[in-house]
């Protein structure tokens, strides 16, 4: 659930152009305020695609609706319909109580309020038709990669096989309300029938899906909607003194004379009507799939629904109107599933595309990136979560062990803060005998013999502030002994920093997870002493582990961005523990050799051009490959260490001297 609603944010972020969120509601609904997409239930994997269409849908209403207009309706239909008009046809009138009849009785006054509720229930409902129409029409076109997933969408909800049959039947024929709506928002099914109602045909005229991109606004999709409106009411008989607006005996409808499949008042269609449908189905509304054609308008064969099928239309009808009011219900999902994607939404977890230009998948060809997984911070109900496997509490049994070498680390840091003395050493001259400063209060007595240099200036240097970036390879072949050194070294540095003046520090980790089927580079923000206290290493630390590959390069280029920012205006320095040779591999790239540490060097040689000191530390074994140092020394330079880091004393003189030479 997490990497499906990670991918459906960078979907909705790539086709608007804008960061629109997307959350999860555990509640039955799915819908946009117009800042935000919240989709709701448990999304498996058939789900996916119409999933992704819905939130392209619903991103879209963000971009492109004017969520004003809908809240101005109410004065709408008060300015643009008759209300006495249609207070009279529906017999909607005030009441009064009779205490002689001992019940309500018609006053004779036309009740407005439950006219205007009626057309603005009946309006809304067409004009989210509308605008659903118009804003798919934008997504079709200006992002014509993503029509997959409209279709798929629209396939769900309004293409299944109850409704092509019903379309092809005489149910939702009578003159009501309901007939009309269910045939209204079918227009773009090649099952429709324009003999199926009176003035379907010039509803369809009036919708002009082919050109629908003529609707710039929300406004101008009310005014269609109102056209329809008035097209449908025109053809909704008046109600007698015992029916309510839009009550019908769905499938009795060849009761009255004027209904049926061919009560189009004498407007069958010609067969140069049907041609121009055709045409027009080709490059019809957006959210159908293109190049379909349409049956021919009078079905050849009626066909009769079953008791059940009448059923599961109305499910059908259901689910479709679930859709057009923003509304689809789904299942919900467990409270840990809940708390498990709050985790991950509260983690900031986002991906990133890196690597393009790097060596592709297969040998000849040239790889166009992989998303990289960012973590910008990680908490207790992240480890909990378990949706990470570098960061779990499932290894029980190691996290004693892990507990101690960060303990160790801590101790070690408290010594290696006292060796750190570099940072925390200030000048403080004092000139005195000047001739411009502030006077010397001792040698005002002076001024009476005629002496003018009393005057004194204090000169103080000190360190700027600064920020260490460390950034840890979790690696597979990191384990044992190494990743010890390497996690007793990152919390070291860390604990040093929080006892020296105006340093801070960041670390991260370097890794691979699995985002649905695919494997990725991530990289875990663990630490930030500029919003973490150093408690969070002692409570969280021992759940990081080391089971990935080594993506090396490509996390750098994933972060690269956040690590120049925040060396603005102050010292900056860059810090890497890994044991040698980078590592990827999935569908997209194929990261490893020569290619991949020219990636590497690249990354490391943008940070020294912004000013960042970049010192890499390799993490050494019972066996090491001379051609792993080699590899190590090119990416890195002269700035490569292969000191002993579980040894204070050649750790603390590597960092002071770092330190020193920026």
């Amino acid at each position: 659930m997490a990497a499906t609603l990670r991918a459906i944010s960078n979907f909705v972020r790539i086709v608007t152009g804008e960061n629109i969120p997307v959350k999860y509601n555990n509640k039955d609904e799915s819908y946009t305020d117009g800042k935000t997409v919240v989709i709701s239930g448990n999304i498996k994997d058939k789900d996916f695609d119409p999933t992704v269409g819905l939130a392209l849908h619903e991103g879209s209403h963000c971009l492109l609706t004017d969520f004003d207009v809908l809240r101005r309706l109410n004065l709408y239909v008060v300015d643009n319909f008759d209300l006495d008009a249609i207070a009279e046809k529906y017999n909607l009138y005030e009441s009064c109580w009779s205490d002689e009849n001992s019940r309500y009785e018609n006053t004779g006054v036309v009740n407005t309020r439950a006219a205007t509720e009626h057309v603005m229930n009946t309006l809304k409902q067409i004009l989210n038709y509308v605008e659903d129409r118009r804003i798919d029409n934008y997504i079709y076109k200006n992002a014509p990669g993503y029509q997959g997933y409209y279709e798929a969408l629209y396939n769900k909800y309004f293409h299944s096989n109850i409704i092509d049959k019903a379309l092809k039947s005489n149910e939702k024929t009578s003159l009501d309300l309901d007939s009309y709506m269910f045939r209204l928002i079918n227009l773009t099914n090649s099952n429709r029938n324009f003999n199926a109602l009176p003035d379907l045909m010039t509803i369809w005229k009036t919708l002009d899906l082919k050109n629908i991109d003529r609707l710039e606004t929300t406004e101008q999709s009310l005014d269609v909607a109102k056209d329809v409106f008035n097209i449908i009411e025109s053809n909704i008989p008046k109600s007698e003194d015992d029916e309510q607006p839009g009550s019908g005996n769905d499938g009795d409808s060849q009761e009255d004379g004027n209904e049926g499949n061919n009560a189009n008042s004498g407007e069958e269609l010609s067969e140069e009507d049907i041609d121009n449908i055709a045409k027009q189905m080709v490059e019809d509304d957006g959210s159908t799939a293109q190049g379909s054609t349409p049956q021919s308008s009078t079905a050849s064969k009626t066909i009769e629904l079953s008791e059940n099928q009448k059923k599961s239309l109305e499910k059908a009808i259901e689910k479709q109107k679930q859709l057009i009011d923003g509304d689809i219900k789904k299942s919900n999902v467990s409270k840990k599933d809940r708390n498990n994607i709050q985790a991950v939404q509260d983690s900031g977890s986002e991906t990133k595309t890196v690597g393009k230009g790097t060596q592709g998948r297969y040998y000849a060809t040239t790889s166009k990136g992989t998303d990289c997984l960012v973590v910008k911070t990680i908490s207790q109900s992240l480890v909990d979560s378990g949706v990470y496997n570098t960061i779990s509490n499932d290894r029980y049994w190691k996290q004693e062990s892990a507990q101690n070498t960060i303990n160790t680390g801590l101790k070690l840091g408290t010594q290696l803060g006292r060796k750190l003395q570099i940072r925390n050493d200030e000048k403080t001259l004092k000139y005195t005998r000047l001739n411009r400063g502030k006077i010397d209060k001792r040698l005002i007595s002076s001024l009476g013999y005629g002496y003018q240099s009393v005057f004194t200036q204090i000169f103080e240097e000190k360190f700027k502030p600064a920020i260490v970036h460390i950034s840890v390879d979790a690696s597979g072949s990191m384990s044992g002994d190494k990743w010890s050194s390497s996690q007793k070294a990152t919390v070291a540095i860390a604990k040093a920093a929080s006892m020296v003046q105006n340093l801070d520090v960041v670390i991260s980790y370097r890794s691979t997870e699995e985002i649905g089927s695919k494997q990725v580079p991530a990289i875990f923000i663990a630490y930030d002493s500029r919003k973490d206290k150093i408690t969070k290493i002692s409570n969280l630390f021992k759940y990081i582990t080391c089971p990935g590959v080594t993506p090396e390069g490509l996390c750098f280029e994933a972060i690269q961005k956040e690590i120049v920012e925040s060396s603005n205006g102050i010292d900056s320095y860059f810090i890497n523990f890994s044991d040698g040779a980078p590592y990827f591999e999935n569908g997209d790239i194929c990261y490893y050799g020569p290619d991949a540490a020219a990636h590497t060097r690249k990354q490391v040689e943008n940070m020294r051009a912004k000013g960042i000191k970049v010192l890499s530390y390799f993490i050494s074994g019972a066996h090491q490959y001379d051609s792993d140092k080699n590899m190590f020394t090119s990416m890195y330079g002269k700035d490569s260490e292969f000191v002993n880091t579980n040894q204070l004393t050649p750790l603390a003189k590597s960092l002071n001297k770092m330190f020193a030479t920026i």
